[in-house]
C-alpha cells in the first residue's frame, strides 16, 4: 500500500472557551488562550491507495490538494474559527478541529480513490495533533 502527505496551511484566529466550564475553570483550562488569538496552522492529509498501473498512482495530487483546499482551507483561511459553520458546535482546540476536518473530507477523499488514514495539525512549530485511523 503507498501513501501520499500533501501539506497545507492558513491563518485564522480562534478563542478557547467552553461553555461546559465556569470562568475560573475556563480561565485555569486555557490560560491566556481564552482570549482572541491567532495562528498560522500546518496540515498535512494523508491518504493510501493501491497504485493504478495504467496511471502510475492510486492519487491524483491535484484533486487531493483541490477537495482540501475547499473543504477545509478556504473556509478557515482568515477567519475566526469559532465562527466558521462547520467549527461552531466545538471548542476549537487541536483535537477538535483535527477531528473536524477529516469528517468534512473523508467521504470525498474516498470517492476519489483515496482512503484517508491521517491528518496532522499544529497550531505553531512546537505542538501537533495526529489524527489517525488505526
Amino acid at each position: 500500500m503507498h501513501y501520499l502527505t500533501r501539506r497545507f496551511g492558513f491563518s485564522a484566529s480562534h478563542r478557547l472557551h467552553s461553555d461546559h466550564l465556569d470562568a475560573k475553570a475556563n480561565t485555569c483550562a486555557y490560560g491566556l488562550c481564552e482570549n482572541i488569538h491567532g495562528h498560522n496552522y500546518h496540515v498535512e492529509v494523508t491518504v493510501r491507495g493501491a497504485v493504478d498501473p495504467k496511471t502510475g498512482f492510486f492519487c491524483n495530487v491535484l484533486d487531493l490538494r483541490a477537495l482540501v483546499q475547499e473543504l477545509v482551507i478556504d473556509p478557515c483561511e482568515h477567519q475566526f474559527l469559532n465562527d466558521v459553520s462547520f467549527l461552531r458546535d466545538g471548542i476549537t482546540t487541536m483535537e477538535n478541529l483535527a477531528s473536524k476536518f477529516w469528517a468534512r473530507i473523508e467521504a470525498p477523499l474516498a470517492a476519489r480513490g483515496m482512503e484517508l488514514t491521517e491528518i496532522l495539525l499544529g497550531e505553531t512549530q512546537d505542538h501537533w495533533v495526529k489524527l489517525r485511523k488505526e
